[in-house]
């Protein structure tokens, strides 16, 4: 692309080699494009680039456009799921053997509490119309009884609060295992991107190489892939030399020239400018504002995101 605008931006300066409006490069964007970024992915901090739908076709809502390579991530949302379902078989081995402790303790209670009305029965009993021995006996099976009553109702209570404790704990651990294999498996599912729109694929700028991301390519998590791109809500937006900022301003009307060969010019307005300039190594030394210019009528059929242009003051001579 780089080629093409400093081949496009070399035939425009010989044709108006007389003349010193300046010449703006620029490049036609879809400001509603889909950005395809480079996840931050489980277990690397790049990732490479296994497969992109060819540059420019034509996608609709839901196609596959790039896919990752998922390096150790399918191992890992495997384990990931495996510990999910040890977690829950252990947990439910846990609270049903603990609900078995509170069922067999409720048990107890029971059989504990009808043991203290039996004995009840027999402890009221006249003390003059029984032997003194046998009416202290019956006292003392109904002392006794109460008080394995009162032990069985103390271990209830704490087998019960045991099993409230561990149904929290265990909740807890699932939802810990269950968050695991979740953002593992959204991981995976993350090395496939799909279009969220209709449009045409674009491959995004390696910096580093100076070329376009292409399969193949290693990435840092937040860099730029591509972008699906339709013709919806095109834009302009073109790239302002430091030495040429002044002549540039809001408003200000500019004929568009693309480098596609038989493409028609338009015209565009300037709708807003940075005011701060950025580096572009890949061009000069100089930095560069970026100014984004909308159309000022419909645009051409042949003008598709992603062409690259050159954009002249509308009123200059010969244009």
């Amino acid at each position: 692309m780089i080629q093409r605008i400093l081949a496009s931006l070399t035939l425009l300066m010989m044709l108006t080699a007389a003349r010193a409006e300046p010449l703006i490069t620029g490049i036609v964007e879809d400001v509603e494009a889909q950005t395809i970024e480079m996840p931050s992915l489980p277990g690397a901090w790049q990732r490479r680039i296994e497969w992109m739908a060819p540059e420019g076709s034509e996608v609709k809502v839901g196609d596959l456009v790039v896919r990752l390579d998922p390096g150790s991530l399918i191992s890992e949302e495997e384990n990931a799921r495996v510990d999910l379902e040890k977690q829950q078989f252990s947990v439910r081995k846990r609270l049903n053997e603990l609900e078995l402790e509170v069922l067999q303790a409720e048990q107890t209670v029971a059989r504990d509490a009808s043991a203290v009305k039996i004995a009840e029965l027999d402890a009221v009993i006249p003390v003059d119309t029984i032997p003194r021995l046998d009416y202290e006996r019956y006292q003392l099976t109904l002392a006794t009884a109460v008080q394995t009553l009162e032990r069985s109702e103390s271990d209830l209570r704490n087998k019960r609060a045991t099993l409230v404790d561990q149904r929290q704990q265990a909740e807890l651990e699932l939802k810990q295992a269950e968050l695991n294999f979740e953002r593992m498996r959204d991981a995976l599912q993350a090395t496939e991107i799909y279009a969220e729109k209709g449009g045409y694929l674009i491959y995004g700028d390696n910096f580093f190489t100076g070329r376009k991301v292409f399969p193949g390519d290693t990435l840092y998590a937040g860099f730029k892939i591509a972008s699906v791109a339709g013709r919806r809500d095109l834009r302009v937006k073109f790239f302002v030399h430091e030495a040429d900022f002044l002549a540039i301003d809001g408003g200000q009307q500019l004929t568009v020239i693309a480098d596609a060969k038989g493409t028609p010019a338009f015209d565009v307005v300037i709708e807003r400018r940075a005011t701060q300039a950025t580096d572009k190594e890949d061009w000069s030394d100089s930095g560069y504002f970026e100014a984004i210019a909308k159309p000022v009528t419909e645009l051409p059929a042949s003008i598709m995101p992603g062409m690259s242009v050159l954009g002249v003051p509308a009123d200059a001579e010969g244009v």
